[in-house]
């Protein structure tokens, strides 16, 4: 009885043996796969010579997609940053506005404000020298009381701060911002 027990013992240890090893190799192989795919579908990270219109960039972002998840909380904590990146890259009146939705407790006020704050950071950032990576400026018919409002994004795919979860995929994007020579 004593040496069943043993045997099924060291069949189950070598089971889990074999198991684990083959485990891992398969979490390689989906894992290398997927960092392959990855490079097909998300653009480089849009760097720029100047590390303070990168900065604004960065910050500009951390608004952007606390807006498209509905944080408002986030939203504000992204606005103090970009407030700050902008007062050092010499926008005052970037400054304010991103200073206006630090201030504003509502989704919907904040998302009123982007659009005047895209427009600033649009301006930096086409004056700035992008290095790599390429900025998507997109558009949604809908946002601004149907008068419509453009926003900028690292990624293709449409995910609009204007709307969040309820019209996540609506708009287009209508200039790329890439390299120039």
């Amino acid at each position: 009885m004593k040496r069943s027990l043993n045997l099924i013992l060291a069949a189950g240890v070598f089971a889990f043996a074999s198991c684990s090893t083959g485990t891992d190799n398969k979490a390689e192989t989906t894992a290398a796969h997927e960092s392959s795919n990855v490079t097909d579908t998300v653009s480089a990270k849009p760097q720029f010579e100047d590390p303070k219109t990168e900065a604004v960039y960065e910050h500009y972002l951390h608004l952007s997609n606390a807006l498209i998840q509905s944080n408002g909380e986030e939203a504000q904590s992204g606005a103090v940053a970009l407030q700050t990146a902008l007062s050092e890259a010499g926008s005052d009146k970037g400054a304010d506005l991103a200073g206006r939705v630090a201030s504003i407790k509502g989704l919907d006020a904040q998302r009123a404000e982007l659009e005047e704050l895209t427009k600033v950071v649009e301006a930096l950032v086409k004056a700035g020298k992008l290095t790599s990576g390429v900025i998507y400026k997109q558009y949604c018919p809908m946002a601004g009381n149907n008068k419509g409002a453009y926003w900028l994004s690292s990624e293709k795919d449409i995910k609009n701060p204007y709307f969040g979860e309820e019209m996540l995929n609506c708009g287009e994007t209508k200039e790329e911002i890439g390299i120039r020579d």
